[in-house]
């Protein structure tokens, strides 16, 4: 699902929410003390071209930096704020999940929600993780998961009632191809068709299919599986 923007500012806030919340404390303070001192530079300006057709933009200009010197700073507080609540959504949500109703708890996430657990699984199991938001254009690489020297490329399907197909897992063994990953994970909150399974079995790249019960069961310690061979 593409998670584009086109606003400057809801991007730079849903950057700044994948970042720690300390980020975002810092951020306020460098951007509004920064901003502070410009409005305060424009003003001097503005004094020495009294009178002059400069003095127009300067107004302009000292407008414009007035106005963010508060603006920047509640959007990166806010963002900070965001921030600490999805970390604590994150650790709300393993814990759900890892309990003894995690069945449940997996069914009741968000696909957001879910593709944040599988990426939290795979930081716990030593991986590092990036999000990069699965696109049909790109075989719908949701995480990649790198340890060592390897590159995973992870798709998630949060999908209650629906098997994944080998329509799936084909296209995202495609991306991991060109891209030269070392393998690939398919998870989802459900389960996977036969005809998936065959696929993997007679594919050469390095591919693990992980049904939401696996999930469950790797996320309570119960099986040490999506480890890298």
């Amino acid at each position: 699902m593409a998670r584009g923007r086109n606003n400057p500012l809801e991007s730079l806030f849903d950057r700044m929410t994948q970042l720690p919340w300390w980020a975002g404390v810092i951020a306020a303070l460098l951007s509004g003390l920064t901003l502070h001192g410009i409005v305060r530079v424009l003003d001097q300006g503005n004094a020495e071209l009294s009178g002059t057709s400069g003095q127009a933009a300067f107004a302009a200009l000292r407008g414009l930096a007035a106005g963010l010197q508060f603006l920047l700073p509640a959007l990166f507080l806010a963002a900070a704020a965001a921030s600490a609540w999805v970390i604590y959504r994150h650790h709300r949500n393993y814990a759900a999940v890892a309990g003894e109703r995690g069945h449940a708890a997996l069914e009741l996430l968000s696909w957001r929600e879910f593709e944040n657990l599988v990426g939290e699984f795979f930081r716990r199991k030593g991986f590092s993780v990036e999000q990069r938001g699965g696109r049909e254009a790109d075989g719908g690489v949701d995480l990649v998961a790198s340890i060592g020297g390897d590159r995973y490329l992870v798709q998630c399907k949060h999908w209650r009632v629906q098997r994944v197909g080998v329509k799936v897992v084909r296209e995202i063994c495609g991306v991991a191809a060109a891209e030269g990953a070392a393998g690939v994970f398919v998870v989802t909150s459900g389960s996977f068709t036969d005809e998936a399974r065959r696929f993997v079995e007679e594919n050469r790249i390095d591919i693990e299919l992980i049904t939401g019960e696996q999930l469950r069961r790797m996320i309570r310690g119960l099986d040490t599986a999506a480890q890298p061979q």
